[in-house]
């Protein structure tokens, strides 16, 4: 067995281990938030999701690139980097802690949603935990032991909604939520410590620390820009709209999260794996053409077949305060639509170390993203966020470009053909029963079913080989 045969087959293994677990984890979402939200409804939610939301973009600036630095690293990572990863860390999350405690008055002031204070000095104490988690989690990557980190996050994830659901219907209200990513987040550093065998362990290297800083300043500070559209709907909406109107948004997101979550699966296995054959431009070129076309056409049947039953479901499983989501959610499905063919981009050119370019292109689609919703938000109300979700899209252009110029451009003939087609399908209610039938008449093309058909006869090859 080849090298590259052994590692196609151990990226397989390990998409296997995260489906399987992604699978239980919509499950057990899917029950959790059910219970969650018939007893928080969306005024509480939306205390959560405003302190929640400030709180991810917090931990995005402490973990400054240092876990993705230290899995893109080509052959063996000395220990010593892992030791000074934990001491920067640890660093970052005292510094982190202490200026989110003493800006808490001030962004209560700010979001304007009744219980976000109360929420947000419980969370941020499970910053230290999630961040000192890296460096073991790393491992666990680097080693493509998927089913530990299946079993790890799965384990962590039953230890919230326990804690969660007890702890609403003894009337917490949010605070109950934050208290249950604390123990999410200890059981998540406990478990990838143990599933390692390590343990935290402090060192300090400059010539590192400086390495790690220098890939900051490209993947983080791009990251960063990211980010920052977290910090529409707590920072735009809810001033404007209220907690109520946040907690529509934070849901309708939380939904696309667990919907789209095929494309979060690649990005992680994108990055181990490309890593490996970034000398390669004719490989990438290839992976990333064949990525959007598997993640447009895994994904948009997901958002299509929610987007088509969701009027039926949302209010049966989290109750009738739940039904605006519907409203949204076509806007905002564009977005994760569109941003999951060009998840692969942005896996490339982390790859290549081209992150100075994605923060060029987030520079544009944040600012688009927030302007936008700033006036739509008050003018329409909370669809403005979707207004905002398809404005920034242009910004995807810039990727295309600084990809194109690295490895040269994938092809996007079938990708936007089924993009199109899915778009068409997520605005049935606006357009007409008729369009239900669009992606379904895409998928009937010639130039479709000769792609099936070779994903068909590569399946069927394997099967070959394995039984061989």
């Amino acid at each position: 067995m080849t090298s590259s045969t052994g590692l196609r087959h151990a990226a397989l293994r390990g998409g296997v281990y995260l489906m399987v677990r992604q699978v239980l984890s919509i499950g057990l979402k899917i029950v959790g938030v059910m219970l969650i939200t018939r007893a928080l409804g969306p005024a509480s939610y939306g205390a959560y999701v405003s302190a929640f939301n400030i709180y991810q973009y917090a931990l995005a600036l402490g973990s400054a690139g240092i876990g993705v630095y230290l899995l893109r690293q080509e052959g063996e990572v000395a220990e010593r980097a892992f030791r000074t990863a934990y001491t920067v860390l640890a660093i970052l999350a005292v510094v982190l802690t202490l200026s989110l405690e003493l800006v808490r008055a001030w962004l209560a002031e700010w979001v304007n949603v009744e219980g976000f204070e109360g929420v947000a000095a419980i969370i941020v104490l499970a910053l230290p935990l999630q961040l000192l988690s890296t460096p073991a989690y790393v491992r666990l990557e680097r080693a493509l032991n998927y089913r530990a980190i299946a079993f790890l996050e799965t384990t962590s994830q039953v230890g919230y909604y326990v804690v969660a659901i007890s702890l609403v219907w003894l009337d917490f209200g949010p605070r109950a939520l934050a208290i249950a990513w604390i123990v999410q987040q200890a059981l998540t550093c406990l478990f990838a410590h143990i599933l390692s065998r390590t343990y935290p362990k402090f060192a300090f290297d400059l010539s590192i620390s400086k390495a790690m800083g220098r890939y900051a300043v490209s993947f983080s500070a791009a990251n960063w820009i990211w980010q920052l559209r977290m910090l529409i709907n707590p920072m735009i909406v809810g001033p404007v709209l209220g907690a109520q109107a946040v907690g529509l948004v934070g849901m309708t997101i939380g939904l696309l999260e667990m919907l789209s979550i095929v494309k979060t699966i690649a990005w992680r296995l994108s990055v181990s794996v490309l890593g490996r054959v970034q000398s390669d431009l004719e490989r990438l070129r290839s992976a990333v053409t064949e990525g959007m076309e598997l993640q447009l056409l895994a994904v948009g049947a997901i958002l299509l077949g929610f987007g088509w039953t969701g009027d039926f479901f949302v209010p049966l499983l989290f109750g009738e305060r739940w039904a605006p989501v519907m409203d949204i959610y076509p806007y905002i499905a564009v977005g994760y639509l569109t941003a999951a063919p060009f998840n692969m981009h942005s896996a490339t050119l982390s790859v290549i170390n081209q992150n100075r370019y994605l923060a060029i292109a987030f520079l544009a689609h944040v600012p688009l993203f927030a302007v936008t919703a700033y006036f739509a938000v008050p003018a329409v109300g909370v669809v403005g966020y979707g207004y905002g979700e398809i404005a920034a899209l242009p910004a995807y252009a810039i990727v295309h470009y600084f990809l194109a110029r690295a490895i040269g451009s994938p092809d996007y003939r079938l990708a936007a053909l089924w993009w199109v087609a899915t778009v068409v399908g997520l605005f049935w209610k606006e357009i007409g029963l008729w369009a239900i039938a669009v992606p379904f008449a895409a998928l009937a093309m010639p130039i479709s079913l000769r792609k099936m058909m070779g994903y068909y006869r590569l399946v069927r090859r394997k099967k070959t080989v394995e039984q061989l």
